[in-house]
């Protein structure tokens, strides 16, 4: 997820780096590093009967998102925080077991600006699931909110090398690309959404990623079209108001930054950048 300029630096600043939504511990084998340090070596097998190798265990299955997980993501779009609220207080009490409900409930935390209590619940989502990046890449978006910019790198660092590694199924393209553009490395970060667009076409999270991307990138025009396909696909994106406004002030579209501003304080009032959208409006409006 997660002022009082509308100019974007070309630095992507910490303020600017968080958005809605729109996801630490590393899942590292070193911790193993020390295993029988002290103990003595297993005995050899009896003359004349082969040793056979252990049985690897099989990892346990992940636990599936109960429905409750969809709701909360839909309604974190829109910026419905108590909506969000009640439908992760359902199922809350899986957040100590189920990776899918402990990020949701993480995310939550951070829409309610509880950025302590949001790091612990990712962190705990992060052991859950060691191999997916969707916590590291939201965790990361918490420590921006707490203007902690070296834990941020570290958990947006995470986050692409469990993508890259095959982390987050279907999804790792897009989590990725999340990763890389906190990670200033915009290239390689619309490479990925354009990946996640060919395997998921009606994801509105891609286009609006690769706006906001373009608009950190100072490309306008490349901006507005791509946050004008996010909010065709989904018009209660409420982030992609913001963004699509402040390229629009760029372009001298005065028009369409009152317009989105309007829309994106009316949809998220407790917003961070509530009061910076509402500073534009009064500038331009004088």
């Amino acid at each position: 997820m997660r002022r009082t300029t509308s100019r974007l630096p070309r630095r992507l600043p910490l303020s600017l780096a968080v958005l809605c939504a729109l996801l630490l511990l590393p899942a590292s084998a070193a911790a193993q590093g020390g295993k029988g340090k002290g103990k003595k070596p297993p005995p050899p097998p009896p003359q004349g009967q082969p040793q056979q190798p252990a049985a690897a265990p099989s990892p346990a299955p992940a636990e599936p998102p109960p429905p409750a997980v969809g709701t909360v993501d839909r309604k974190l779009r829109e910026h419905r925080t108590a909506e969000a609220r009640a439908a992760i207080d359902a199922v809350a009490g899986q957040a100590e077991q189920n990776a899918h409900v402990a990020v949701a409930l993480g995310r939550v935390l951070e829409q309610e600006q509880r950025y302590g209590d949001a790091a612990a619940r990712l962190q705990r989502a992060a052991q859950l699931a060691p191999a997916d990046p969707a916590p590291h890449v939201f965790l990361g978006e918490v420590y921006l909110r707490q203007r902690n910019g070296g834990q941020a790198d570290a958990a947006f660092r995470r986050a692409a090398e469990l993508a890259q590694a095959g982390g987050g199924g279907r999804e790792k393209d897009y989590y990725l690309g999340v990763a890389q553009q906190r990670l200033r490395q915009f290239d390689q970060a619309v490479a990925a959404f354009e990946r996640a667009r060919g395997a998921d076409g009606g994801n509105a999270l891609v286009p609006y990623q690769i706006g906001v991307t373009r608009a950190f990138q100072e490309q306008w025009g490349a901006a507005v079209e791509q946050l004008d396909r996010a909010i065709a696909m989904d018009s209660g994106l409420a982030y992609a108001y913001y963004y699509r406004g402040l390229a629009a002030e760029k372009l001298g579209r005065k028009d369409l930054l009152i317009n989105d501003l309007e829309r994106f304080i009316a949809l998220a009032p407790n917003a961070p950048e509530a009061e910076r959208a509402k500073a534009i409006l009064r500038a331009v409006k004088r």
